[in-house]
């Protein structure tokens, strides 16, 4: 995430709020001293934030810990039942999962991390270790590799730089498969609009693969935010024999949005 900074350290109160609250996804409850911790803001900044986000209702007060409150998750439903891209996912990847038996997810790219704002799970694929919400480096994911293959003209000009790294400059990994070579991940980037979708085989979570594909063309004003993607255990699916199908789904997914928004006007 951008933030203004100074030695490190975020200067604006919306964004050392903004801090404050993505320590808790994932996270469970937190105490004072974790909080500080992970934000690296100081501590007198921490305890006064904790107590006004918990005032407020964003966070809630238990004991010693703080965890999200009732606000948070007000948010979090308003904002998903007014997305219009997903009222038009939905009926197609519930219908995908229905028809394949993998699980189908879609996601966005927001600061070089891959976020998934649906997930419907299939029969034969199983529980997935992602979840609806869950913040992941793009670059591992099929997801955030189908976005970024089509947010530039070429190649060469796709913005990498929000893309999580290590202290030495590599892209951070998950797996013994995961790309940390930005030449690499170009070279992958390539693939990826030579056939028409992205792969991840294991990159994020050993043993699970998925395929791809972006929503809508990237000349449009909003077209290009949101991918489709289907995963399974690498053993279970041909991830070839699935670019078809998954681009398939893209298209529907597209035409009931442009079909939504243009009934609007």
């Amino acid at each position: 995430m951008r933030r203004s900074r100074t030695d490190g350290v975020p200067v604006s109160v919306v964004d050392r709020v903004s801090l404050v609250l993505d320590t808790f996804n994932g996270a469970g409850p937190l105490t004072l001293a974790q909080v500080t911790a992970r934000t690296g803001l100081p501590r007198s900044s921490v305890h006064r934030l904790l107590d006004q986000l918990a005032n407020a209702g964003w966070l809630a007060r238990a004991d010693q810990t703080y965890e999200y409150g009732v606000k948070a998750y007000e948010a979090g439903q308003a904002a998903l039942n007014q997305n219009r891209l997903l009222h038009g996912a939905i009926p197609t990847m519930r219908a995908f999962a229905q028809r394949t038996g993998f699980t189908v997810q879609v996601g966005v790219v927001d600061h070089g991390d891959t976020v998934y704002l649906a997930k419907v799970n299939g029969r034969i694929s199983g529980p997935t270790p992602t979840r609806v919400g869950l913040r992941v480096p793009a670059h591992l994911t099929a997801t955030g590799k189908a976005i970024l293959a089509n947010s530039a003209p070429s190649i060469e000009e796709i913005d990498l730089s929000e893309l999580r790294r290590t202290d030495t400059g590599a892209l951070v990994a998950r797996t013994s498969l995961s790309i940390t070579s930005v030449d690499r991940l170009r070279a992958d980037l390539q693939l990826t609009l030579d056939r028409g979708a992205a792969f991840d085989r294991g990159e994020l979570f050993p043993g699970i693969a998925c395929v791809a594909t972006s929503i809508g063309p990237p000349d449009h004003h909003y077209g290009n935010t949101a991918a489709v993607a289907v995963c399974a255990p690498v053993s279970s699916m041909d991830l070839r024999q699935m670019v078809g199908p998954v681009r398939v789904a893209a298209r529907e997914i597209w035409d009931r949005c442009v079909s939504a928004d243009l009934a609007k006007h």
